[in-house]
């Protein structure tokens, strides 16, 4: 109950209520507007029809008047009135100076504008429709005075009572219904938002290795939402392991390094400082296992970046050929007892690929370096490139000592060293190809090896073309700011 109330403060207007209420308003609003409508429009239906009859029988009774008037006969002209009268039709007759001298009944309203149009008029009695006709008499047809034609529609008056009493009701029973809709909808509407609230809850609650948001049946823009927080919880697991993987990974590296370097120490604290040759070795050796260490944290951090070059290097761009014959030839310089040999398919224009150019040099540095350290009976190497319509592929072979099909299947891995009795010989930690892996992968580029026992392996590297020549353009624009 505590729980529920803390909520409930917390959240005073929950989204259905709100929903809920914000349905009813715009559906409240519309009933109204077209039940207002309705009326409306039934009304003057109603008022047309009235006008057409009224027309009708106007022009004939004034017609009439006139020609008993002109019959100079009042006696007639009385009992005509008579006539007209008990049809619940009313006469005012004015003089030529537009002074009332005959009325059939006191009506109570003002005489208002003598034209021939028909009015519609209020008055105690009910609604009444108004036309004023000019009488003529006399064979030079000379104005007489003005005939008011008045007729009482009180069944226009039942009718707009009971369409008044229909849209109270109406609208009554709408907002009860347009109520229970409202939030009716405002459920629907939610009911998966709901729903993906509490499969995050156990998200949370249990492993987020293997919990995921159950994929609904529906097509809809709901389920397009939990395919992406599922690849958003992907993500964060991958980030959460990786985490978890780098603290392990270098408290179990760097504990080898740091007992040696203690050894040492603890050995000069004893006695080994005053013998200048165990001294001088204890130096050598605890200096060479600290550079060790720097490497590996270096190999480390190099390796936990990997994982964002496609967002903090996505306007970056490498142009293969030219990168690839630069480190090339630094590898020539740096070790002239090894042959190098490199063959392209080389044409005279530039082939871009969208990569940072110092990651991909670290990956051919990554494995130029291993085919240099495992090749030391035939020491020869050969770089190729080659491409096809969408993709360019660096191969990179050695002839030394091969790795088994066990060594083919974990060389990627962290740490994984293909001869653990010689690795601290040949130096490395064991993260170069996993960093490199991790580099091209980044980039949707592949890398792969093909190697055989004692007779050598192959590493390829193939990633995609960059065609949009927009996209080029401007990341040189940029590079070219940067550079000055």
């Amino acid at each position: 109950m505590k729980e529920f109330v803390k909520n409930h403060l917390k959240h005073p207007l929950s989204l259905r209520w709100k929903w809920g209420i914000i349905l009813f308003i715009v559906f409240s609003i519309f009933g109204c507007i077209i039940l207002g409508a309705y009326r409306n429009l039934t009304l003057d239906y109603q008022k047309n029809i009235y006008m057409e009859t009224y027309q009708a029988k106007s022009d004939a009774t004034v017609r009439l008047l006139e020609e008993k008037m002109n019959d100079y006969n009042q006696s007639e002209l009385m009992r005509t009135i008579d006539v007209i009268e008990r049809d619940g039709t009313m006469i005012r007759l004015f003089n030529q100076r537009n002074r009332l001298v005959y009325e059939t009944d006191t009506l109570g309203i003002s005489t208002g504008d003598f034209d021939n149009k028909i009015k519609l008029v209020d008055s105690p009695n009910g609604s009444l429709l108004i036309t004023s006709n000019k009488v003529g008499v006399g064979t030079n047809n000379q104005a007489m005075g003005i005939i008011q034609y008045i007729v009482n529609i009180s069944s226009y008056d039942k009718l707009k009572v009971k369409l008044d009493n229909f849209l109270i009701l109406s609208m009554g029973i709408m907002m009860i219904f347009t109520l229970l809709l409202s939030f009716l909808l405002s459920h629907l509407f939610l009911k998966p938002l709901h729903y993906l609230n509490n499969s995050l809850d156990l998200v949370e609650e249990e492993s987020l290795s293997y919990m995921r948001v159950k994929q609904p049946r529906s097509n809809d823009e709901w389920s397009d939402l939990i395919i992406h927080i599922n690849k958003l919880l992907d993500r964060i697991d991958k980030y959460v392991s990786n985490q978890k993987q780098f603290v392990e990974d270098v408290s179990h590296e760097l504990r080898t390094p740091v007992a040696i370097v203690e050894g040492h120490l603890k050995l000069l604290s004893r006695w080994g400082k005053d013998d200048p040759e165990v001294l001088d070795e204890s130096i050598k050796a605890s200096l060479q296992e600290i550079t060790r260490m720097k490497e590996l944290v270096q190999e480390m951090l190099d390796l936990s970046r990997a994982d964002h070059v496609n967002i903090d290097y996505k306007y970056e761009i490498t142009d293969i050929y030219g990168s690839t014959r630069q480190t090339f030839n630094n590898f020539v310089m740096l070790h002239p007892d090894f042959n190098f040999f490199l063959d392209s398919d080389e044409s005279e224009e530039e082939v871009y690929v969208q990569m940072y150019r110092n990651h991909f040099e670290q990956v051919l540095i990554i494995l130029l370096d291993n085919a240099v350290k495992y090749s030391q009976n035939r020491k020869e190497i050969h770089v190729s490139i080659s491409q096809s319509l969408n993709k360019i592929e660096i191969a990179v072979q050695d002839f030394g000592e091969g790795m088994s099909e066990e060594d083919k299947e974990q060389v990627f891995s962290r740490f994984y060293r293909v001869d653990k009795a010689r690795s601290r010989e040949k130096g490395g930690n064991g993260l170069g190809l996993s960093i490199a892996k991790q580099l091209i992968e980044g980039y949707r580029g592949e890398i792969r090896v093909d190697s055989s026992l004692n007779y050598g392996s192959i590493f390829y590297i193939e990633l995609p073309i960059l065609t949009d020549t927009r996209q080029i353009y401007k990341s040189k624009q940029m590079a070219e700011r940067k550079a000055i």
